[in-house]
């Protein structure tokens, strides 16, 4: 089973918390759940933790699509 979740740094506190892979793109915004700060998501960033949030999401999105459509439906039904 592949995890849809992704990791994602806040600059400000620092602290952790994750999106959905099919939200995390080059431009999303997101507000950190510890700090309330809005974040964007930019693959030009200087932030290490943020790009390598997007090629994680990016890496992920690609799985997903590899797995065949019956086998996802199928373990979506199994975590409800």
């Amino acid at each position: 089973m592949i995890d849809d979740r992704v990791k994602i740094r806040c600059p400000k506190c620092t602290r952790i918390f994750s999106d959905r892979a099919q939200r995390v793109r080059d431009g999303y915004q997101v507000n950190c759940a510890n700090c309330s700060r809005l974040l964007t998501l930019n693959r030009d960033s200087e932030d290490p933790f943020i790009r390598r949030a997007l090629k994680t999401a990016r890496e992920t999105r690609a799985a997903l699509e590899a797995v065949p459509v019956t086998t996802r439906m199928d373990m979506s039904v199994r975590s409800q």
